[in-house]
């Protein structure tokens, strides 16, 4: 509590130890009741007394709670997930979401208005809206009690990432260390990409298992280890990951060597990754940042542009000459147009029930009509409809209706789950967090090292909106789904700070 508390004014203090003080007696009644219990040999009653004890000192140590969270998500679930195939660890992660929620909730109600900051902005409105939408096309759908639990499994866990981060003003030094631990993770990568190259993918090709060999390669953020996971997420992780090393090194706020290994290392992973969206997403978030450069620095700039694109062509040649040298001995640019010229092809498919990206939205579209069905073009089908494979009720709603994998994309999950409305709700997000980030990167009161931060976090909400039409990413990819929450927490903590010291 000693590293929260100091970053805490007087008042705030006091709150929280009246918070502490309740869950302190608390615990002492639960273990005065259970030792009754087991002195009268009712066992069972023990358990509240497990549970309640590491629940309390998460309650009290949140910053503690947000870095489990973020190590289990970022690394050790997907290991396991990958190479043991454990998926369970989820279900913990979620208990310590749904956690830092609690805690957001709490210490919103124990405090005053005041102690809070300034108003959030409309980013925290717009997701409020987008979870009435798909609580209310749930309802409306009678959606089944098991897929009300998938489904809220999936999204709200990190949901308190983001409130914990906007509302219950964490220091400071916590925030940077997150940005920097993501660099940390992001310089990783690679070795985990070479050992699923050279071991896992001969297995998966040898075992003639369906889809493209090179989706096995998937880092630390998991999936099944021969049925396709994360890679695409993985490239878009990193491209935004670089981009805010990118924006600290412009800032002086990086060195040269470490952000020199940084970008080598996640460059490399990339490589090995096969993600070829990071080809068009890089030299974006690139241009976001050093956009001012421009007219500043005009020739810096396109020397920029040189390098970049330098970096570019050397990514697609070593994806030609590691992974698309066996179609047919074809070229680089035939091998080019040909991998990236599928995604955008309506009648591709997978497999017979797995449709393309375009295919996959041309279907969802063809499937709804204002005559037919509105509430379902509007609203959707409700919580986990689009899930396609669930140890808890195998499929969605929707996909036992038409047959299909519906999750494909961020974009159609969420099309299928929340409608259009929903959809353009979530999207809004990123637009308000775009323009929320721009005002803060050049307030003067937020610290430099900061304010560098919010400039790639421009870059961030552009690419985290387009990447929901190549991959799940922010709606289904717990890795990118914690980047997307802390990075829109963040947005909001500045936001909240500036105004309330301008009120001040």
């Amino acid at each position: 509590m000693g590293m929260i508390s100091a970053a805490l004014p007087r008042g705030r203090i006091q709150r929280f130890d009246s918070i502490g003080a309740l869950l302190i007696v608390g615990i002492l009644l639960i273990a005065v009741l259970t030792g009754l219990a087991l002195g009268l040999g009712i066992y069972v009653l023990a358990i509240p007394v497990v549970v309640a004890l590491p629940a309390a000192f998460l309650f009290m140590r949140p910053d503690i709670c947000l870095v489990a969270v973020a190590g289990l998500t970022l690394v050790i679930s997907g290991l396991l997930k990958s190479f043991l195939g454990i998926g369970q660890l989820q279900w913990l992660i979620s208990a310590l979401g749904a956690t830092l929620l609690l805690i957001s909730l709490a210490k919103v109600f124990f405090s005053r208005r005041g102690d809070l900051g300034g108003e959030a902005g409309g980013i925290a409105i717009l997701l409020v809206l987008w979870w009435v939408i798909i609580v209310f096309a749930s309802v409306a759908n009678l959606v089944p009690v098991l897929d009300w639990f998938v489904g809220i499994r999936i999204f709200l866990p990190f949901l308190g990432v983001f409130a914990y981060v906007a509302y219950c003003r964490p220091p400071e030094r916590l925030l940077r260390a997150v940005f920097l631990s993501l660099m940390a993770i992001t310089s990783v990568q690679w070795v985990f990409c070479i050992y699923q190259k050279f071991v896992v993918v001969p297995q998966r090709i040898a075992g003639g298992y369906p889809g493209s060999p090179w989706d096995s390669i998937v880092g630390t953020f998991g999936g099944e280890k021969f049925g396709g996971g994360e890679s695409g997420s993985l490239g878009v992780f990193l491209a935004i990951v670089l981009i805010i090393a990118a924006s600290l090194h412009k800032e002086k706020m990086l060195g040269k060597l470490a952000f020199g290994a940084i970008v080598i290392f996640g460059l490399a992973a990339m490589a090995l990754s096969e993600s070829k969206v990071v080809v068009l997403l890089l030299p974006l978030g690139a241009l976001i940042v050093y956009r001012d450069y421009i007219v500043r620095r005009p020739i810096r700039f396109f020397m920029g542009a040189f390098v970049m694109i330098g970096l570019v062509v050397a990514l697609l040649a070593g994806y030609h000459y590691m992974y698309w040298q066996t179609d047919n001995n074809q070229g680089l640019v035939d091998a080019i147009v040909k991998r990236l010229g599928y995604s955008f092809d309506p009648n591709f498919r997978v497999t017979t029930a797995s449709l393309g990206r375009v295919g996959s939205l041309v279907f969802w579209w063809n499937s709804h009509s204002m005559m037919d069905n509105p509430l379902n073009l509007l609203i959707g089908h409700g919580l986990a409809s689009a899930v396609g494979v669930s140890s808890l009720i195998g499929m969605g709603t929707a996909v036992q209706k038409y047959g299909y994998m519906l999750d494909t994309t961020g974009a159609v999950k969420i099309l299928w789950e929340t409608g259009l409305l929903g959809f353009l709700v979530f999207q809004s997000v990123f637009v308000v967090g775009f323009l929320r980030a721009q005002q803060l990167s050049q307030h003067k009161s937020i610290p430099p090292w900061h304010r560098a931060v919010l400039t790639s976090a421009q870059a961030a909400m552009v690419i985290m909106f387009l990447s929901v039409f190549y991959e799940q990413t922010s709606a289904g990819s717990p890795p990118m789904q914690f980047l997307c929450m802390f990075f829109l927490g963040y947005i909001v903590y500045w936001w909240r700070e500036s105004n309330s010291g301008e009120k001040r």
